[in-house]
C-alpha cells in the first residue's frame, strides 16, 4: 500500500481544521466567558454590567444595567432578549457560529492568517473575538509587515490594564491573563521565525506521538485536529511527493485493519457527529456495534473504538 499526498493535502491534514472543531480552543472561550444557568441547566439572559456573581436573570426591563445582554457564552445576538432561556446544545450552536464569524473576521484582518500555525490562529482569533484587533492598530500593522516581536510588545500598548497581575492565580481567565498569554504566542512565534524551528516539539500539552502513532492516524480516519498539534509527525511525510521511504516500510508492514481507533466523547458529542470525523466506513451503527451499544445514549469523557 502506498499514500501519495500533494502539498495542499498535506497543510490540510496538518492545518486545516477549522477553530469551530477545535475542542481545546472551544473551552478557552468557554473559560473567558460567563456560564450563566439556572437550576434545571438553562442558560439564562443576563447583562454583562451586573456585578452580581451569578448574574441576575434579566426577565424584566427594569433588571439592565445599562451593558450588553448575552446569553449562552458571550453570544450577543438576536438570542440575547429580555426573559429569554435557551439549552445547553443551542448555546453550543450559537457558540460555533460566533467562533466562525470572529474566524472570518480575522482571516480579513490577517491576510495570511491561513499560512499561521494552530496555537498562533487561536491567538489571533482570542484577540479578534475581544475587539482588540483592527487593521489600523499599530500592532495589527507591525504582524502584517511580518515583525511579530513589535507586534507582541505593541499589542499591550495603549490599554488601561494592570498586566503585572496577569499571571497571579487569583485572576486567570481575566483580560490581563488571556492577553499576555496571546502574547507569549505572538513572542513564541517570532522566535521559531528566529531560529527556523518549533520552539517546543509538540503543541498537546507537551504529548509527544510516536511514529507509529502518528501513521496510525494518518492511514485510520484522520482526527485532524489531533493531527495539527503534532508537528512531529511532519518528518514522517514528503510534501509534493509522497511519504519517506521509512513510513512506507512501516505503512507496509503492519495491515491497516492493525491500527485501533479511538475516540474520546466530548461536550456536545452524538454518535452521528462522531461518525462524521471519519472516512465513509465508520457509521452510527458500526461505533454501536464496536462498543456493544444498545443505544446512541453517549456520556463525556466515554472512550469509544472507531475501527
Amino acid at each position: 500500500m502506498r499514500i501519495i499526498i500533494t502539498e495542499s493535502q498535506f497543510n490540510l491534514l496538518m492545518e486545516g481544521t477549522p477553530l469551530t472543531d477545535d475542542e481545546d480552543f472551544r473551552q478557552t472561550i468557554k473559560g473567558y466567558e460567563n456560564e450563566v444557568t439556572n437550576s434545571s441547566g438553562k442558560h439564562y439572559v443576563f447583562d454583562d454590567k451586573d456585578p452580581k456573581n451569578p448574574k441576575t436573570f434579566v426577565n424584566a426591563p427594569s433588571k439592565t444595567r445599562g451593558g450588553t445582554l448575552t446569553i449562552g457564552w458571550g453570544h450577543t445576538g438576536s438570542e440575547a432578549k429580555i426573559g429569554n432561556t435557551i439549552t445547553k446544545s443551542k448555546a453550543e450552536q450559537l457558540l460555533t457560529s460566533d467562533i466562525q464569524k470572529e474566524e472570518n473576521k480575522t482571516k480579513d484582518i490577517f491576510p495570511k492568517y491561513d499560512n499561521y500555525p494552530l496555537y498562533v490562529r487561536k491567538a489571533l482569533v482570542n484577540s479578534v473575538y475581544r475587539g482588540e484587533a483592527k487593521k489600523d492598530y499599530k500592532w495589527v500593522e507591525a504582524i502584517n509587515a511580518g515583525n511579530w516581536n513589535d507586534g507582541a510588545t505593541k499589542y499591550l500598548q495603549g490599554w488601561n490594564i494592570d498586566f503585572t497581575q496577569a499571571k497571579n492565580p487569583k485572576y486567570k481567565g481575566g483580560v490581563a491573563y488571556r492577553m499576555v498569554t496571546n502574547q507569549e504566542a505572538f513572542k513564541k512565534y517570532a522566535n521559531e521565525l528566529k531560529t527556523k524551528k518549533p520552539v517546543n516539539n509538540s503543541l498537546e500539552k507537551g504529548v509527544v506521538w510516536s511514529k507509529e502513532k502518528c501513521l496510525s492516524q494518518l492511514i485510520s480516519g484522520l482526527d485532524m485536529y489531533k493531527m495539527s498539534q503534532h508537528p512531529e509527525c511532519n518528518k514522517y511525510f514528503t510534501p509534493n511527493k509522497k511519504i519517506s521511504k521509512e513510513t512506507d516500510k512501516t505503512l507496509n508492514s503492519k495491515p491497516i485493519n492493525s491500527y485501533d481507533v479511538f475516540y474520546t466523547v466530548k461536550s456536545g458529542d452524538s454518535l452521528s457527529k462522531i461518525a462524521a470525523k471519519y472516512d465513509k466506513t465508520v457509521t452510527v451503527e458500526t461505533i454501536k456495534k464496536l462498543n456493544n451499544l444498545k443505544s446512541d445514549s453517549i456520556k463525556i469523557g466515554q472512550k469509544l473504538k472507531i475501527k
